[in-house]
């Protein structure tokens, strides 16, 4: 199942992100690819969504990262 999140979660962040179909999306986060506000509230919103739950806001507050996003949603499933 986790590889399923995965898969999942990269296609969010590739979307949502606009990453590059060659770059290694496990290693993103919003410090190193510099991502805003309005795209960690865009991020959080397409996983709320395709997992079907609500993240807390320390939740969405911590999951700055696909890593970080990743453990959060297999914690929730």
């Amino acid at each position: 199942m986790s590889e399923h999140v995965e898969a999942t979660l990269e296609r969010i962040f590739r979307s949502v992100l606009r990453v590059p179909a060659g770059e290694d999306v496990s290693s993103l986060s919003a410090e190193s690819h510099g991502w805003d506000s309005v795209a960690h509230l865009n991020l959080i919103l397409a996983v709320e969504q395709e997992f079907r739950f609500m993240m807390t806001p320390e939740e969405a507050s911590a999951a700055n990262s696909f890593r970080a996003m990743l453990d959060l949603v297999n914690s929730r499933r």
